[in-house]
């Protein structure tokens, strides 16, 4: 689904209420993802590997998130042995909760989302806060400080 803006001049300036909601309107969505990494430091690593797969779907009230490690092989079963759920458990991580708007910064629009459903209970009732920007069809997600479920280390994602 394409969005398209339409632009014309006015002799007012839209309301707080109509910015939010026009920010808003921009992150609604499914995105699917074509890149994870973390930093700690001067260290980049890359929690799911260098090819990941997913979604990040924004609802008016909800975020939703999946990634997946998408090198990740198929068990030959579909009862996992406990060694093949644990080595599926440490490749994915899911998420989601609802989540709150604040107005534009340099960084890019700020969500704060309150985890309310987890893969991992490490991030269960925990708030998650992202700097988005959307470009067109492209959206760039940056968190300054987030607990990494497959790593525990907090890293700049």
């Amino acid at each position: 689904m394409k969005k398209i803006l339409l632009a014309g001049a006015a002799a007012s300036s839209p309301s707080h209420a109509q910015q939010e909601a026009i920010i808003k309107d921009q992150l609604i969505g499914s995105w699917r993802v074509l890149n994870l990494k973390a930093t700690t430091g001067d260290k980049v690593t890359y929690p799911l590997g260098e090819q990941v797969a997913g979604y990040v779907t924004i609802t008016p009230t909800r975020f939703w998130l999946l990634f997946v490690d998408a090198t990740r092989k198929a068990p030959p079963a579909p009862a996992l042995t406990d060694a093949e759920a644990i080595a599926m458990m440490k490749t994915q991580v899911a998420w989601t909760g609802k989540y709150t708007t604040a107005e534009q910064t340099a960084e890019g629009i700020k969500l704060t989302a309150h985890v309310d459903a987890a893969s991992s209970q490490a991030i269960f009732d925990s708030d998650r806060v992202y700097f988005i920007r959307v470009n067109g069809n492209k959206m760039m997600v940056k968190s300054p400080g987030v607990i990494v479920p497959m790593t525990g280390q907090t890293s700049v994602v």
